[in-house]
């Protein structure tokens, strides 16, 4: 056995197995990109045997869904300390801008999330909902007295909608290079503050 396999193996933990192979694959997808996650690189990575993987993760699609499950909640905790950190910033600029940091900095992983999201796993659908929670909660304290509660509900809904659209315009433009991604979404952005200021 290698020494880097045996220093893997000595930070292994048997109770938290999961967790260090969600670790283990986002590192690998961050490093490498999405060609390279198989479940024996994983395993490699995490410094387990490649078939301890299957006692906790039935394929890789479950794996991927398990770090897509993951990535929401990052997201959504990144929007709430966001948004906790500077509450009189307004709901939208600080949960967006928490958003659209997150697109930037994990392009991959965003990508595979709603990947995850649009072939309908139930528990990829509810760790999302977990997010959308956490910015309509923010977005609607903007609006408050200034519109219904079901209309400020619906709003906040809306520019959950449109953020992921905007996502993916920075996405699809950001194949042809970051910085023609970034600019494609900052104009969007600049469009839908827009319309929301005349609302």
């Amino acid at each position: 056995m290698t020494p880097a396999r045996l220093a893997r193996r000595g930070t292994y933990h048997v109770g938290n197995v999961r967790g260090q192979l969600l670790a283990a694959a986002r590192d690998i997808l961050a490093e490498s990109g999405r060609a390279a996650l198989s479940l024996r690189a994983i395993a490699e990575r995490a410094g387990v045997a490649p078939g301890t993987v299957y006692y906790h993760y039935v394929d890789k699609a479950a794996l991927l869904a398990g770090l897509a499950v993951d990535g929401f909640r990052q997201l959504a905790l990144a929007m709430r300390e966001a948004y906790e950190a500077d509450p009189t910033g307004g709901g939208l600029r600080t949960t967006g801008g928490a958003y659209l940091a997150f697109l930037r900095e994990r392009r991959e992983l965003y990508e595979l999330m709603y990947e995850a999201r649009d072939s309908g796993r139930a528990d990829v659908a509810d760790a999302e909902a977990e997010a959308i929670a956490v910015s309509r909660g923010a977005i609607m304290a903007d609006f408050q007295g200034l519109y219904p509660e079901d209309i400020a509900h619906d709003m906040a809904e809306a520019i959950w909608a449109w953020g992921r659209g905007i996502a993916a315009v920075g996405l699809a433009r950001g194949a042809d290079g970051a910085e023609r991604g970034d600019e494609a979404v900052q104009a969007a952005v600049r469009g839908l503050t827009a319309l929301i200021a005349r609302a």
